[in-house]
């Protein structure tokens, strides 16, 4: 029997750090019975994948336990590149076409989350007990080596966080490639709709929302405000001599239409910034970009989760771009806050004080 997995479960298999992959026995497909009834005992399915598992089938006659599958018919050829193959026995869908399938089955702004996190530099993760266990064997006994690529964020307490530092999959721009490529497919037009919405590399689901939150059309929920991620500044001497650095990297900027600067938003989480030494490093930056004009607003998570206090957020924002403050956004259907059902319901689950160090 072939398994080529899709959707959800494709997004999982793509979220899991090759370390954890590593660990574990590829699945002997060819020794199972038609309905495949013992997979789901496997330890790939049991610890990573989890059931139901989302399959592509090419035939409606094609059968399996219920319990065991979720199956998606596949009545087009996708573009070239669509299926990939892993060292655990099946195939999976490739994250361009992972998106694809995920456009037909979750909410825009869900799949807006999910492209961020394929075209970003983070991915949520966490390890059930026994993949933790032996991952933590495997390092101590200097198996594996402790990153394979893929670094685990450390919270101030030196405690795992479930967020992952890796280099992206993907960029919006392959996203609409691919886009272009699957015409006629179910969920393109989807597709298209969140890879223009997007506004760059982000750093961890806090910065996602974020920038969900100030980028989105008025009457999708945002504040209709074009911005930039990851945005390199170069430093001038001036400010080499208040941060010693030669750049930073903007979380956020939104370029102003006055003599200003423009305005940078500083995603403050918890993991990176509650030491004294860390905090002591972001006055000083704060600074250094102040002096270079630009004005600097430190933003928490509890500030956007919190309607009332997101407000006041953009207020500000609008006074210091100087833009004429608008009435209150439409709110009526936002984007999910990082801890609602909005990201729990595929998989997108983090704790906000999981937070990358700034650059």
């Amino acid at each position: 029997m072939d398994l080529t997995l899709c959707g959800q479960s494709a997004f999982y298999y793509h979220r899991i750090p090759p370390q954890i992959l590593g660990l574990y026995p590829a699945i002997s497909l060819g020794n199972m019975d038609r309905r495949c009834c013992g997979l789901g005992s496997h330890a790939v399915v049991k610890d990573l994948l989890h059931a139901p598992l989302h399959r592509i089938v090419f035939t409606r006659a094609q059968s399996g336990s219920r319990s065991l599958f979720k199956s998606h018919l596949l009545t087009q050829e996708p573009p070239p590149g669509s299926f990939r193959q892993t060292e655990h026995g099946f195939d999976v869908t490739s994250p361009e076409f992972t998106l694809l399938n995920l456009a037909t089955q979750v909410s825009r702004n869900q799949l807006l989350m999910a492209c961020y996190e394929m075209c970003s530099s983070f991915a949520v993760y966490t390890p059930c007990k026994r993949a933790q266990r032996q991952l933590d064997e495997a390092i101590s006994l200097k198996l594996i080596p402790p990153n394979c690529g893929w670094e685990r964020v450390i919270d101030v307490n030196g405690k795992d966080t479930n967020l992952w530092k890796r280099t992206p999959l993907l960029s919006a721009a392959d996203i609409a490639a691919f886009a272009k490529q699957a015409a006629g497919l179910r969920g393109v037009k989807q597709l298209r709709w969140a890879a223009e919405r997007m506004t760059g590399q982000t750093a961890s689901p806090f910065e996602v929302q974020t920038s969900m939150l100030i980028s989105l059309p008025r009457d999708e929920g945002g504040m209709g405000i074009n911005i930039a991620n990851n945005v390199r500044i170069p430093l001038s001497d001036a400010a080499r001599s208040l941060y010693d650095k030669t750049c930073c990297y903007a979380d956020i900027l939104i370029e102003s239409a006055t003599d200003s600067m423009g305005v940078i938003l500083e995603c403050q989480g918890r993991s990176a910034h509650d030491s004294e030494a860390a905090s002591l490093s972001d006055a000083e930056r704060a600074t250094a970009l102040t002096s270079m004009g630009y004005d600097v607003i430190q933003i928490t998570f509890g500030q956007i989760k919190d309607k009332k206090s997101f407000d006041h957020i953009a207020e500000l924002i609008h006074k210091r771009l100087d833009f004429p403050t608008p009435q209150r956004p439409n709110r009526s259907a936002p984007p999910k806050s990082p801890c609602g059902k909005s990201y729990l319901s595929i998989g997108l689950s983090y704790s906000p004080s999981s937070r990358p160090a700034s650059s």
